[in-house]
């Protein structure tokens, strides 16, 4: 449920809606309305239950306007108690829903709640008019209140109008439910900024529905979305007992044992639970996905060739397949599934998003733009559209990257303000510090705690050799974040790279290790700290490391100069060799060959 504010433009259209409601309401026997005043009227939803015969009197109409003027000056009060008074005179649900919209959308809580249980009491079988009813109740400290507003949705059986429970894994959506509505409440319940009153009132509402184990998993749901790790196994092991073969639960309750530090125990159940079930794909999916957290890639090579072997036509879990093969470095086999689900016809954009994502790693750019520009709407959009940008200015196509840049639309100042990343890093690429600089200290001078901001803003006072200014900004994000890993290497390896203080460098690289062992860039960091600490085996054997999740240029530079001082030459020439032929231009590795005569 939103408020729109109409503009001018839309008052008549708003009146027409009235006049027409009078005509209905005056002859109930009439044809009905043809599409073209259909369009019109549908500026305010039809509700639900009939609606009352109220005579379109001047009067009426006179205070309707009067409203409507009020919202559009930013008058909400008056705006929202002459819709509720009239709404109160007329029963008209419409006008409830108008007074509820409007008390929602200036966010005064005890006046959404009288407008949404007005609402409710003038329409009661409207379900968003309920679902609004249930989260202000939540937020007004009457939760309880809720419990018959719940069991009406739950009989309703309709999904919320934003349903936000957050992804647990493929097998543990809101599809095949048994019995439908219980995960639509947690649906409702996960968009509530109060978790803890939420999963209260959740609990409540399944203890009057304790012999069934849709609630007692949609609870688990729930709980597990607001990290109650406790109450959800509890939950879902509960919905087990009731329905034990439910390879879903299954498949949650493992997730769970996972988060609680169970890894072992929760995959040797997950294992048995898959060969009792052999057929059961998505809790193999599952199964797959969980060797793959605990870093068991063998084995989860082999669950997904199962799996490919018996999926050649299921879309969705050939998807899974895929992102799980990029997950694991698969690249070749990656490529496959995805192009297989492209044929399939579904998943396009996101396809699109991540076999673009494979041609990039390859540093195949201009397959990569193909397969992005295809990503033209969606959560991934702006992404897509930012990588192409990138690889034209890696390109040295500078020019043609800013055209780009300005084509891309925004749908919020959150990108907005990635767009302005992007400009910055264009002209870093162009070597325009100082204007880079200002568009970093222009966007922080209103947004001073904004850690992308922060970040970006580091890594460009980096190439400025303004090391005061990465130090403090990038402490500045770990004083609020402090486990954000990207932060802690990147002080680590400047420290470590522009300053002799290695042991404090090692210290934060290590801090950022344990929170992404896999991380390619966070092994360079730490070998690179060794090889300056003169610590020549460690050195080599993280940059190795490194190397093979990610053959870059600077990963190679800093593998290449290891094994030269080392005394294999040889061997640093190769990797150095390599690199230059798929990145010629990159400053770190050309400046390193050169130190060392290379080149």
């Amino acid at each position: 449920m939103k408020f729109i504010l109409l503009p001018a433009r839309y008052f008549a259209k708003f009146l027409l809606v009235i006049v027409l409601v009078g005509c209905v309401a005056a002859h109930k026997d009439s044809a009905v309305m043809p599409s073209s005043q259909a369009a019109e009227a549908a500026v305010i939803p039809p509700p639900q239950t009939p609606l009352p015969n109220v005579a379109l009197s001047p009067e009426l109409m006179y205070r309707i306007l009067v409203a409507e003027v009020a919202g559009q000056r930013g008058q909400f009060e008056i705006a929202g108690n002459t819709y509720a008074e009239l709404a109160r005179s007329t029963r008209d649900p419409r006008l409830g829903e108008r007074a509820a919209q409007i008390a929602v959308f200036v966010r005064d809580k005890q006046k959404a709640l009288e407008a949404l249980k007005l609402w409710v009491e003038l329409d009661p079988e409207n379900v968003e008019a309920r679902q609004g009813l249930v989260s202000f109740l939540i937020r007004n400290g009457q939760a309880d209140a809720a419990l018959p507003h719940l069991e009406f949705l739950l009989a309703a059986a309709v999904p919320p109008v934003t349903p936000a429970v957050p992804e647990l894994g493929l097998a543990d959506g809101i599809e095949k439910e048994q019995t439908p509505g219980f995960m639509h409440i947690a649906a409702l319940l996960a968009r509530e900024a109060d978790k803890a009153a939420a999963l209260r009132l959740m609990g409540k509402f399944t203890a009057a529905h304790k012999d069934s184990p849709d609630a007692l998993f949609a609870y688990a749901t729930l709980a597990l979305s607001d990290k109650n790790l406790k109450v959800a196994r509890e939950a879902v092991e509960g919905a087990l007992q009731l329905r034990p073969g439910w390879s879903k639960a299954a498949a949650m309750r493992a997730r769970v044992m996972q988060l609680q530090g169970e890894t072992p125990q929760a995959l040797a159940y997950l294992k048995k639970f898959s060969e009792a079930h052999p057929d059961d794909l998505m809790l193999r999916l599952n199964y797959a996905r969980l060797l793959v957290d605990a870093n068991q890639m063998d084995a989860a090579r082999a669950q997904l060739a199962i799996l490919a072997k018996h999926t050649p036509e299921n879309a969705e879990v050939l998807f899974s397949i895929g992102l799980l093969s990029l997950q694991i470095n698969q690249l070749d086999d990656a490529k496959n599934y995805l192009m297989q689900v492209s044929k399939l016809g579904k998943f396009a954009l996101e396809s699109s998003y991540y076999l673009g994502q494979i041609a990039e790693t390859r540093k195949q750019y201009s397959e990569a733009m193909t397969y992005y520009k295809v990503v033209d709407q969606g959560e991934a959009y702006l992404d897509a559209q930012l990588r192409i940008v990138g690889m034209l200015a890696k390109q040295g196509d500078i020019a043609a990257a800013r055209a780009h840049l300005k084509e891309i639309q925004i749908q919020d100042p959150q990108q907005g303000k990635l767009l302005l990343m992007a400009e910055a890093d264009l002209l870093r690429e162009e070597k325009k510090y100082d204007k880079a600089m200002d568009i970093y200290n222009r966007a922080l001078a209103e947004a001073p705690q904004d850690t992308t901001l922060l970040y970006g803003r580091a890594m460009l006072a980096e190439k400025m050799d303004r090391l005061d200014i990465l130090e403090q900004d990038l402490r500045d994000i770990l004083l609020r974040e402090p486990d954000n890993a990207r932060a802690l290497n990147a002080l680590g390896y400047t420290l470590a790279d522009r300053t002799q203080r290695y042991q404090e460098a090692l210290g934060y690289i290590k801090r950022a290790l344990e929170l992404n062992p896999q991380d390619a860039a966070t092994l360079d960091s730490i070998g690179w700290v060794h090889y300056r600490m003169g610590n020549m085996q460690e050195a080599l054997q993280h940059l190795q490391n490194a190397y093979k999740l990610d053959a870059n240029a600077e990963i190679a530079a800093h593998l290449g100069e290891v094994l030269w001082v080392r005394g294999d030459r040889e061997a640093a020439l190769k990797v150095w060799g390599d690199a230059l032929k798929s990145e010629p231009q990159d400053e770190i590795l050309r400046g390193t060959m050169k130190r060392f005569q290379a080149i």
